[in-house]
């Protein structure tokens, strides 16, 4: 059951994203923040939930999963740590970018807004596949000791 409640709170998290995006926008860095509390809800919930194709789900009890949690931590505080650099940059680069980048249309999402999505989205689908590729490494090394 506790397994349940964290992925409910992170999915929880992960979809309420949009609501900490239009609450946060005007202060400083609060773009920033919403879409990094996002982007960690969608990278622990994909890394640790089953997955389409069979992907196993990976146990936080597990003494394997436990074992890499600080380099999953570590790697994560880097992916986060570009992310907020890169947004960072695009925002303070965004008066000096053409008009029609900027501004949305009446039913459209601006470019610059879908180029920060974009970012964001290839960055957790490449942490998400590499966590999962480490955890599913640490599961093979960890089975011919179990053996003995």
């Amino acid at each position: 059951m506790s397994r349940f409640a964290v992925l409910a709170v992170l999915f929880v998290t992960m979809c309420s994203t949009a609501i900490f995006l239009v609450l946060l926008e005007d202060r400083p860095y609060g773009i920033q923040f919403s879409s990094i509390v996002g982007y960690t809800a969608a990278v622990a919930f994909y890394t640790f939930s089953r997955n389409r194709n069979g992907n196993k789900p990976f146990l936080l009890s597990c003494s394997v999963v436990r074992g890499q949690l600080a380099c999953l931590l570590r790697r994560h505080l880097g992916v986060i740590a570009a992310l907020f650099i890169a947004q960072t940059t695009a925002l303070r680069l965004r008066p000096n970018v053409p008009a029609q980048w900027v501004t949305s249309s009446s039913k459209e999402v601006s470019p610059f807004v879908i180029a920060l999505g974009v970012l964001c989205l290839v960055l957790a689908i490449v942490q998400t596949l590499t966590n999962r590729s480490l955890l599913d490494r640490a599961h093979l090394s960890a089975k011919p000791e179990s053996a003995l």
